[in-house]
């Protein structure tokens, strides 16, 4: 299965858009594909990681909001619109995003852990 979540009306990677029920005859839907797998170590130097988690409902957790100036935006590497595979070769495919923030909230300060993210590919020239 290629295709990590659609969004509505917008080609870009918008998480406000992810594609829920509500689907007129002038909407258009933009499907977003697998692209790259990348794994990211992450070392908690606070209590909060500075990510916001949103999932499709049918198993994909993915990157909402990313806070200014936390440890996750001081790695280039993670973006909003990953789809989080796995947290420390752990897959959490199939669990929902409060369960994954659980997950990512109990990794202890100071020790680092994996992260097996999946981006969106790159589509329009963005």
């Amino acid at each position: 299965d290629r295709i990590l979540f659609c969004t509505l009306n917008s080609h870009k990677v918008d998480m406000q858009k992810l594609l829920g029920g509500q689907i007129g005859l002038e909407d258009f839907i933009f499907a977003h594909v697998r692209g790259e797998s990348k794994e990211v170590e992450v070392t908690k130097t606070e209590d909060a990681l500075g990510l916001t988690i949103t999932d499709n409902g049918a198993g994909y957790a993915f990157i909402k909001r990313i806070k200014e100036g936390s440890t996750i935006d001081q790695l280039k590497a993670v973006c909003v619109g990953d789809h989080i595979e796995a947290i420390n070769d752990q897959s959490i495919v199939g669990c929902r995003h409060y369960e994954v923030a659980k997950m990512l909230k109990e990794q202890p300060r100071g020790l680092p852990f994996t992260l097996r993210l999946v981006e969106p590919k790159k589509a329009f020239g963005e």
